[in-house]
């Protein structure tokens, strides 16, 4: 999926999940919309054709959801102009880039001056210390990329990541201006920004990695350009000047920071009885800076502006990619099973499989579950509870995986207990083990992990002291599945009780749409790696 149709996707899923009532899109048009990309875009079954990324939806299904979205978003702007506004503002700024290059290409045109109007000092402190700073860039970009090839984890530039969010800060004031005209198209904007941020943020970071590199190189271009410039209607003068250092301790150091530039460009590297000569002192020393400056321009080529040109070059590769085939989020899954449930033979009815481990939920949880699941995960899934795994049987399971269900459950929820202690060869194994289970053999198969907080929060008794017990059991348990890659979803599953248990139904409305969002957040898929 492209990216812009994905933002255009992800912000009509904001709409309709804060739209429950259909006060910005009526209900009627959202189903018309989708019988019509039903319509136009064929049957989901229609097998995959080869794609550089695997995909969490089949092709077919991304297309019908693009076409919905795009009936959709045509009525909405045509409502709220305003929208169409956000959408464009969230492809990111274009005038950005180009001012942050041109302030680096003017910050090397001044790093020439560096020495005074018509000398230059040939230990070159200047560009000394921008080739180290680079150096210690490179050598950082290296162990990124050392450690994102050893860990499934995305790797998150600080740096980068400060420069995306400046890119999106326009966006959410756009978001907060909404709410003084529109309060509920406010809250879906604010959702479809944070959506946006989390979908794009590979997308986002690479392209303040890009003007990262692009503002070097361009620090790089200006510094050579200065001393070319004012070269060629300055008369300069080469020489140098040292408190701590000799002609010998000069040389030694010249050619290592001018060795590859000599060897590229010709120009020797002068010896030591050459260099002293050359000495300011009393008002005498140096000589015509001709062949320096190409030692200048040459090492700064080498060391800054060519090595951050390539990986400019390999991020605007990465960028390119993702905008053509834009991963999808795993919860986008769900969201088009719920936008075609209405649509006869558009998806077919599918399994969502619970697995229970080490711990055996009471009747009130599993009818939660019923309910919960499907209008969470789709309505047309059906929900299947397994008999509990029990504590050690760890390898016989993973073994027997796909005969006890895996080889046909679009979802699998792995359910857990909060009240347990998370331990590596036993709760971890279970984790990881259906987690490569799904990544070696069933690629477009979901999984949740989803925690009962109901059992712990029963023994803990009643609210005080035992909330703060309870938050940090919790936080123990998402540490513990987050180190294994996943997201952990922890439900007090009593406590969400149906809406005939409640006795305030906005209440149960809230409750409810947030533990929706949680579970489609949670939500894990091979292919979103």
């Amino acid at each position: 999926m492209r990216e812009e149709v994905l933002r255009s996707v992800l912000l009509v899923k904001a709409i309709e999940e804060i739209d429950r009532a259909g006060t910005l899109v009526p209900v009627a048009e959202r189903q018309a919309a989708a019988r019509e990309a039903r319509r136009n875009t064929g049957d989901v079954t229609v097998p995959d054709e080869p794609n550089i990324e695997r995909a969490t939806l089949p092709r077919a299904a991304q297309r019908m959801l693009a076409a919905r979205a795009s009936i959709l978003l045509k009525q909405i702007v045509a409502r709220h102009p305003f929208v169409d506004t956000v959408l464009d503002v969230a492809g990111g700024p274009a005038w950005v880039s180009p001012l942050l290059i041109l302030l680096g290409l003017l910050f090397g045109l001044m790093l020439s001056k560096l020495d005074g109007t018509q000398r230059i000092n040939i230990l070159a402190p200047g560009l000394l210390g921008l080739v180290l700073w680079n150096l210690l860039v490179y050598a950082a970009v290296f162990v990124g990329w050392i450690r994102s090839s050893a860990t499934s984890s995305s790797r998150r530039r600080w740096l980068a990541g400060v420069i995306a969010k400046i890119g999106l800060a326009r966006l959410k004031r756009l978001v907060v201006k909404s709410a003084s005209f529109n309060a509920p198209l406010a809250d879906a904007l604010r959702r479809f920004t944070g959506e946006w941020y989390e979908a794009a943020r590979p997308l986002l970071v690479a392209r303040g990695t890009r003007v990262f590199h692009l503002c070097a190189a361009a620090v790089g271009i200006g510094l050579i350009a200065g001393l070319y410039l004012r070269g060629y209607v300055l008369d300069y003068q080469a020489g140098w000047g040292s408190t701590f250092l000799d002609a010998r301790q000069v040389h030694a150091l010249l050619s290592v920071i001018y060795g590859p530039a000599s060897v590229v460009t010709g120009v020797a590297v002068p010896d030591a009885a050459h260099i002293e000569v050359m000495r300011w002192q009393n008002g005498a020393g140096g000589e015509r800076a001709g062949s320096w400056i190409h030692l200048l321009a040459a090492s700064a080529a080498l060391f800054i502006v060519l090595p951050r040109l390539v990986l400019a070059l390999l991020r605007t590769l990465f960028i390119w990619r993702w905008s053509r085939y834009a991963p999808l989020p795993p919860a986008l899954t769900a969201y088009f099973r719920t936008a075609f449930s209405g649509v006869d033979g558009a998806i077919s009815r599918g399994i969502i499989m619970v697995l229970p481990y080490a711990y055996e939920p009471s009747e009130r949880s599993q009818a939660r579950l019923r309910t919960l699941l499907p209008s969470a995960l789709g309505e047309n899934l059906a929900v299947d509870t397994r008999a509990p795994v029990a504590y050690g049987d760890e390898a016989t399971f993973l073994q027997h995986l796909g005969e006890r269900g895996g080889g046909i459950a679009d979802v699998i929820v792995l359910l857990l207990n909060l009240a347990a202690t998370p331990e590596d060869e036993n709760h971890g194994a279970v984790i990881s083990g259906v987690r490569d289970w799904l990544s070696l053999r069933r690629q477009h198969t979901q999984l949740l992990v989803l925690i009962d907080e109901g059992p712990y929060a029963d023994r803990m008794g009643p609210p005080g002291g035992a909330e703060r017990r309870i938050g940090e059991r919790r936080r123990a348990w998402q540490d513990f599945v987050s180190a294994r890659g996943l997201n952990a979803c922890p439900v007090d599953l009593a406590a969400s009780a149906p809406l005939a248990d409640r006795t305030d139904p906005t209440d149960c409305a809230v409750a409810d749409r947030a533990v929706v969002d949680q579970l489609r957040a949670a939500l894990w898929q091979p292919a979103a790696i």
